[in-house]
């Protein structure tokens, strides 16, 4: 403290410490302090969000068995089998047949999906009538818990609780009644779900979870039943674990925290309970891995304040050289820089030690601005970085979840095209066989036609979730507008529709997938003449314009048909919305579809009464 109060230099860097280190101090820790809030409120939005998505997985294949049970349930064949089988049973011996029609039924619904271990018919007393597989000491297991009681008494398929079995798998029943026409019950239907093998793939989607993360389901004892990322089956087999999310979880609460994980590591949690299936969910990742780049901005606060102490003692040693009027000066503008006004400059002429002191102050004064300036720079580059990752992620989320979408929609509309199209073969030979003045013919023309939608309907939809493969090349609009022309001709023929074609722009080209383009053009055409009264006009339009990306070529659309109603027109090109009788609603969302692929755009603008526009904008190749 004496020499403190004795030596000037001493003193003044003491000062200068002060100055220096103090708001870099605090910068440093209100920077680490608001990163970490940051960082921590972003993984807890990610984790979150990862649990709800792998428990909409689980759901949705949980519920798809209930389905298909009772789908299995309301079988016509198999509730005229179990009612003969129960007509024979007090008189003689049921038919083999009867019960090698319902083994074959059970065991057709078996093969669909791996996920079922065993499906077996029952009567009400408890006796197997068929069954894929015999049944095992885990089958009679799962029944001791009040499971066949419970179908029993409800009205809808019904899951049991969930067991392990003897190869140590996870298995659950459902379960389902087979009623006669007037609500009595024939028998039940239950089938053993294999749940490791379905449950333990979707827990083990592991992507966003970096090194560290995991996702596991726990059940209401507190074991955990999916395949756990750093214990084996046998570990997880015999002990329960008890953590803050697994408690919160098996008390059927919904949130996140941190705490530490089942290993006893500090992790950033997500919990979900599913109380349907007395199952928790939780999605964990360690903390030292989310909030890594803390370390970063500690070192480099660190690194800055050893910088600039070197700086102050530095300039300690050359002021204690000089008199006390240039320190006087150099302390007050160092007062005024510390107030805020970074402009602040020593003009000494002289060239040495006060005149190197000026310099170094100066020197300083502009690196302290250019620092603040620069950081307030990289403020702005980091927000926007954040910004853009959080757009990023969200977006990413958004295509895995439509992808998800189509890929179903895909499935399912495959899947459904084939019976439809025997049922349409079927009804071509009735209708061959049918008179023309006969009211039978009739219908099979009506059946016909709603057939013929149905299958428009999956077609849009396989083309609406299909990806899009684009095979660009250089191709003149003229010429697209031509092929789409030429594809309606007969349907602008036969409907009286003069259009009207105006170019304002020499043959320009664009790069794009000219059948792509063409039918877009054809499903545009074709809802301006569904729209267009017979004997109207339809105007196109094709001119070129200047649009911040470039160069654009614009194909202009107009009808006057009936217009579109200010309300319709802003869910135009939402899936499955529709004004038509006979619309499927997915036109305009393809329309749409392929100019974004093709970094186009598409607007529609209409007033009622007056007729709809149609803009198509490519840019230019």
């Amino acid at each position: 403290m004496f020499l403190i109060k004795k030596r000037l230099s001493h003193r003044f860097f003491v000062a200068l410490m002060l100055i220096s280190l103090i708001p870099i101090g605090l910068m440093g820790v209100q920077a680490h302090a608001l990163a970490r809030r940051a960082l921590t409120a972003s993984a807890f939005l990610h984790m979150e969000t990862i649990a709800k998505d792998h428990a909409r997985h689980l759901d949705a294949w949980l519920k798809e068995r209930l389905g298909d049970i009772g789908v299995l349930a309301r079988l016509p064949a198999m509730r005229e089998a179990l009612r003969e089988y129960c007509c024979t049973l007090d008189s003689v011996a049921p038919s083999g047949e009867l019960t090698a029609l319902l083994k074959d039924t059970i065991t057709a619904t078996r093969e669909r999906s791996s996920s079922y271990e065993s499906i077996y018919v029952m009567l009400p007393g408890g006796g197997i009538i068929a069954a894929t597989h015999p049944p095992s000491e885990d089958f009679f297991e799962l029944q001791r818990d009040g499971f066949i009681q419970r179908v029993m008494d409800g009205s809808e398929p019904a899951f049991g609780s969930l067991c392990r079995g003897a190869d140590s798998k996870w298995h659950m029943p459902v379960g389902a009644k087979i009623r006669d026409r007037d609500g009595t019950t024939l028998a039940l239907v239950v089938a053993v779900l294999d749940v490791s093998q379905t449950i333990d793939p979707v827990m083990n989607d592991r992507i966003g979870l970096g090194e560290t993360g995991e996702t596991y389901l726990v059940g209401k004892e507190g074991k955990i039943i999916s395949e756990s990322r750093f214990l084996s089956q046998s570990e997880t087999t015999k002990q329960t674990f008890d953590t803050l999310g697994i408690r919160a979880v098996l008390e059927g609460r919904q949130g996140t925290a941190i705490y530490s994980n089942y290993l006893g590591r500090e992790v950033l949690g997500s919990y979900l309970w599913l109380p349907r299936y007395e199952w928790g969910i939780l999605a964990e990742m360690e903390a030292d891995e989310i909030l890594w780049p803390l370390k970063w901005i500690k070192a480099a606060s660190i690194l800055t304040a050893l910088l600039v102490s070197s700086a102050c003692l530095l300039m300690a040693y050359l002021v204690s050289r000089r008199i006390a009027k240039p320190i006087s000066d150099v302390a007050d503008a160092a007062q005024r820089m510390s107030e805020g006004d970074l402009d602040q400059r020593i003009t000494f002429s002289s060239q040495d030690e006060v005149g190197m002191l000026a310099g170094s102050f100066n020197t300083m004064a502009q690196q302290v601005s250019r620092l603040i300036h620069s950081l307030h720079q990289k403020e702005e580059s980091l927000q926007k970085a954040y910004d853009e990752l959080v757009a990023t992620q969200n977006q990413l989320i958004q295509s895995e979840r439509m992808a998800a979408i189509g890929e179903l929609v895909a499935c399912i509309a495959h899947e459904m095209r084939n019976p439809l199209s025997s049922v349409k073969l079927n009804l071509q030979i009735m209708e061959m066989d049918l008179k023309e003045d006969d009211v039978l013919s009739e219908h099979c023309s009506i059946a016909l036609d709603q057939v013929g939608q149905l299958e428009g309907m999956f077609s849009d939809l396989l083309n609406y979730s299909k990806p899009l493969v684009l095979e660009k090349r250089s191709v003149v609009v003229e010429e697209l507008v031509n092929r789409g022309l030429e594809q309606l001709s007969g349907e602008i023929a036969s409907r009286d529709i003069r259009v009207i074609r105006t170019n304002h722009m020499d043959l320009l080209a664009v790069t794009a997938d000219a059948d792509k383009i063409v039918q877009v053009l054809v499903n545009v055409l074709k809802n301006a003449m569904q729209a267009s009264p017979q004997g109207s006009e339809i105007r196109i339009t094709i001119q070129e314009d200047e649009a911040p990306q470039g160069r654009v070529s614009e194909i202009i659309i107009t009808d006057h048909g009936p217009g579109i109603s200010a309300r319709n027109l802003q869910n135009i090109f939402q899936p499955f919305f529709t004004t038509k009788k006979k619309g499927t609603g997915l036109g305009l969302c393809i329309v749409k579809k392929i100019m974004d692929a093709h970094r186009g755009t598409v607007s529609v603008s209409s007033e009622e009464g007056k007729g709809t526009t149609v803009r198509l904008v490519l840019p230019v190749a």
